[in-house]
């Protein structure tokens, strides 16, 4: 079962392709709204079969600044589903656009589905990742906040052409005075098809170049748990997988010197296979995976890096 007609907005460029695929799967037609330069938007024909194109971002405009603009082209393309991505502006801007709409707003859910009613449904992780809630649209209007890595590759019947809208943005009393940007490493792990992650079994900051050496012969991202981030400061805190961290999607995932904590295995519960590898026969990781190797993390990955 599909619902009718989907849009499709994300303050993040890069989370529209997958948004998309969310759109195409969900509904019978999808229409992308893009904020931002016209060749992102023409970049998005060959994914929807509506590129609903607002324009530039007015200089010293902040993006809430077109919640309107947005509820006025999912009004235009009578959308009863709307799949915005899970960063904090589209988070703020969805909860404008819920009452502006009268819209249930479904937020962090995966495993979406349409039932026969034509509601919305889906599931996110409580308590820690300990359980599932099932949850379900109650209006005419669905706003989902979710993951592009949630949705496999699902391409429009026809391609798209672009709408140009005459976008105007309402000045709220917040104005853009600047931007900078953080010194911080950029990465996208969310998105990554193939992981290798590391735990405190590693040891040391300096054995990290052995799970590099792995990912870069498995053309993989490289991934960690909360305390190599956020206490020993290994790794960058966009690198951090778990509940209070990323939730990946990957083909394959590569657990290294991981215990296997509730924590960090809701964010790598949706993986397609799992490999894990420690020295405690008895970590819980390895009730949670598809391959277990009880070993020395510090001989294994070296081995497997020269096998493969």
């Amino acid at each position: 079962m599909k619902v009718k007609k989907a849009a499709v907005f994300s303050t993040n460029i890069s989370a529209l392709p997958g948004l998309c695929s969310g759109g195409n799967t969900l509904a019978e037609h999808t229409a992308v709204i893009v904020l931002g330069g016209k060749f992102q938007a023409e970049a998005l024909c060959s994914r929807a079969e509506e590129v609903l194109w607002l324009g530039d971002c007015a200089e010293g405009c902040m993006v809430e600044s077109y919640t309107a603009c947005i509820e006025q082209a999912v009004k235009a393309c009578d959308a009863s589903l709307l799949l915005m991505g899970g960063g904090t502006r589209d988070r703020c801007i969805a909860a404008r656009l819920a009452v502006r709409l009268g819209a249930s707003v479904l937020s962090d859910v995966g495993k979406l589905s349409v039932t026969d009613s034509g509601t919305v449904e889906g599931c996110r992780n409580v308590y820690g990742g300990m359980a599932e809630a099932h949850v379900r649209s109650c209006r005419p209007i669905t706003i989902v906040i979710t993951s592009p890595a949630t949705f496999e590759e699902c391409l429009p019947s026809q391609t798209g052409a672009i709408v140009e809208l005459n976008a105007q943005p309402e000045h709220g009393g917040i104005k853009l005075i600047s931007v900078s940007s953080r010194q911080e490493e950029k990465v996208n792990i969310a998105v990554a098809k193939r992981i290798v992650s590391v735990g405190r079994g590693l040891g040391s900051e300096d054995k990290l170049s052995e799970a590099e050496a792995l990912a870069k012969k498995l053309n993989a991202e490289l991934g960690c748990t909360r305390p190599i981030a956020e206490e020993e400061h290994w790794m960058s805190r966009g690198r951090y997988i778990g509940v209070s961290g990323v939730t990946v999607h990957p083909d394959v995932y590569f657990a290294c010197g991981i215990s296997g904590q509730v924590q960090h295995m809701a964010g790598v519960g949706e993986s397609k296979l799992i490999v894990a590898i420690n020295k405690d026969a008895k970590a819980p990781i390895f009730q949670n995976c598809d391959y277990g190797i009880v070993g020395d993390l510090h001989k294994i990955l070296p081995t497997l890096t020269e096998l493969l």
